[in-house]
């Protein structure tokens, strides 16, 4: 009954979840001080079923798990989510600052600066090798906090500075814009295609 691939998956996001939840608990609780949860980084060993499941079953297992969560909480959340698949890094940051969004209370037209720095130093500092990446991945989530983004994964990863810098500098101010504005502000993705006018496709007819 249990046998079939779907099942299979279902049963491992479901214990990635408990698995994300139980080993965020375990650090609220031998962490003696809020601050160090975020500070300190949270060493897991990834087992095999963690590595071997889907990348789209994983970050359904976290995004599962984090909405649960706030603060420090949230922040050992992503550093948990991280150390397990370094690999998904950039997108377990997307799906963080996604879940502030919907978390925010009341809601905000951005982000607060804390906010954004304690995901990017949670999940720099469990992967600091991706850093680069992790930044990027942010800066095009929330392009008006660039700023923010960068000094947050400085700061938690010193050593990788010059690699993070060069990163953003491959992100010039008019390619961000551009996604921007398409990605969120573009009034014709709302409206059917039926309904757009143009030298190739002229109104129809009475």
């Amino acid at each position: 009954m249990f046998s079939g691939p779907k099942s299979r998956r279902r049963c491992a996001s479901l214990a990635l979840a408990a698995g994300l939840s139980l080993k965020v608990a375990a650090a609220q609780q031998t962490a003696p001080a809020p601050d160090e949860t975020i500070a300190v980084p949270i060493t897991v060993r990834a087992s095999n079923s963690a590595a071997q499941i889907a990348s789209d079953e994983f970050l359904t297992g976290f995004i599962t798990v984090a909405v649960r969560f706030e603060g420090p909480e949230f922040a050992s959340c992503v550093a948990t989510a991280v150390t397990l698949r370094p690999d998904l890094a950039a997108k377990i940051v997307v799906s963080a600052l996604n879940i502030s969004w919907i978390n925010g209370r009341p809601p905000q037209q951005t982000l607060s600066y804390s906010a954004i720095s304690q995901i990017v130093k949670a999940a720099v500092r469990a992967a600091p090798k991706n850093a680069s990446l992790i930044v990027k991945a942010a800066i095009k989530s929330e392009p008006r906090m660039r700023d923010c983004i960068i000094a947050a994964a400085i700061a938690a990863a010193p050593d990788q500075e010059a690699l993070i810098r060069a990163a953003v500098g491959e992100m010039t101010p008019i390619s961000m814009l551009a996604w921007w504005n398409a990605g969120r502000f573009n009034p014709a993705d709302n409206l059917p295609l039926s309904d757009v006018n143009s030298p190739e496709q002229p109104p129809a007819g009475p």
